[in-house]
């Protein structure tokens, strides 16, 4: 008897989702982060995730979620060069969410959902205008509902409410160190190093806010120099920071404008980035370089340059590969094989996509592709060739 209630009271909910027409961004991002909010504290708690008690409540905001995301896909902002790839993965991302749910596959769906989480954060870090009026309905929200000083910064972050966000990562860092201080005199060894994820992440969101969501090289390096004299931090960590700071020191010093025609992106490729962005070992120069070129493709979609846009975006998230956020290399490669197919880049795009997919399935067994992957090389591979 249960079972049917919930389910009719799933069908409604479904039908009442179904039934609302979206006329703009901001209606249609309401209903996705008002759900996507009342999940969070589920995905940031295994425990919680998987209580019966709570199947009910995460299935109703799961489906209210993919569907809001659905209804949205007709608006103009959404269906921009920059934002539309990405949304779509998400869309189809949580697709698999709800299904895995669905099936009792609560793990799966808790990964998944929380992946969903970093793609939305990669895809808000082409918004540099700060807090959007879209979020206000939100403040609600408060930091009592996160299990620490991270995830609420995260969640901030996501909602670009930067400010917050930058304060919170920093109040993670602080108490992680701290932690992290009490354990070296609980083991009574003031040479062990305790690496804390956290500790790293608060550190690269903090050098991302301040170089690809806004361009201010002196912010981003007070920032890093200030952090470096944190006591406590393991070396690894300073390694990188030190890293971070040489070459903010450089940006410092260049004359760089936002990016207004089609001979400013070659230009600004050419001399910022390698030819083969492989050898950029600068995530610096890569996460700079992304925030120019996310800001220029959504300024001017019907830009002439976008294959070159999207390789060269897909190439940079590449090489970060996951260092700061849910890597959207894949979905940009695609997007230029299938939207540019007769453009020079698309055969880099392609190989490169494929490149990738083979590394990521070889092992001391060889090479693995799973069959999906497998049709999808087979189906751009086509494309390409029809194209000629």
């Amino acid at each position: 008897m249960a079972r049917l209630v919930l389910s009719i009271m799933l069908i409604i909910a479904l039908s009442s989702v179904d039934a609302k027409e979206y006329k703009n961004t901001k209606e249609a991002m309401d209903d996705i982060f008002s759900a996507f909010v009342d999940l969070l504290p589920y995905a940031s708690n295994e425990m919680r995730f998987k209580d019966p008690k709570a199947e009910g409540f995460i299935k109703d905001r799961l489906l209210k979620l993919k569907t809001a995301f659905k209804k949205a896909k007709h608006l103009k902002e959404i269906n921009s060069p920059g934002f539309k790839p990405s949304f779509d993965a998400v869309s189809r991302h949580l697709d698999q969410t709800y299904d895995g749910f669905e099936m009792s596959q609560k793990s799966f769906a808790r990964n998944r959902l929380k992946a969903t989480a970093e793609m939305c954060i990669s895809c808000h870090t082409q918004l540099p205008k700060g807090v959007s009026h879209t979020f206000n309905s939100l403040s609600k929200v408060k930091r009592q509902n996160f299990n620490n000083d991270y995830e609420y910064a995260d969640y901030l972050f996501l909602v670009r409410n930067y400010t917050q966000a930058s304060h919170y990562y920093r109040e993670e860092i602080k108490n992680r160190i701290s932690k992290n201080q009490k354990l070296k005199k609980i083991h009574d060894d003031n040479k062990a190093s305790y690496i804390d994820f956290t500790i790293e992440k608060s550190l690269e969101r903090l050098l991302t806010i301040h170089t690809k969501v806004f361009y201010k090289p002196k912010k981003a390096l007070a920032t890093v120099q200030e952090l470096m004299k944190q006591d406590g931090l393991a070396q690894n960590f300073k390694k990188e920071m030190k890293d971070w700071e040489e070459d903010l020191k450089v940006w410092e010093k260049r004359k760089v404008t936002e990016l207004r025609h089609e001979k400013d992106v070659r230009a600004f490729i050419s001399q910022y980035l390698e030819e083969d962005i492989n050898q950029v070992t600068s995530h610096v120069d890569l996460l700079i370089a992304s925030g120019f070129l996310y800001r220029y493709l959504n300024k001017y979609p019907k830009t002439s340059a976008q294959a070159q846009i999207l390789y060269t975006l897909g190439a940079i998230d590449d090489v970060l590969n996951h260092s700061y956020f849910y890597s959207l290399a894949e979905i940009y490669l695609k997007r230029c094989v299938v939207k540019f197919p007769k453009s020079p880049y698309a055969k880099k795009c392609y190989k490169r996509y494929k490149d990738r997919v083979e590394f990521g399935y070889t092992g001391t067994a060889g090479t693995s592709i799973p069959e999906s992957e497998a049709k999808e090389i087979a189906r751009l591979k086509k494309i390409l060739s029809n194209a000629k």
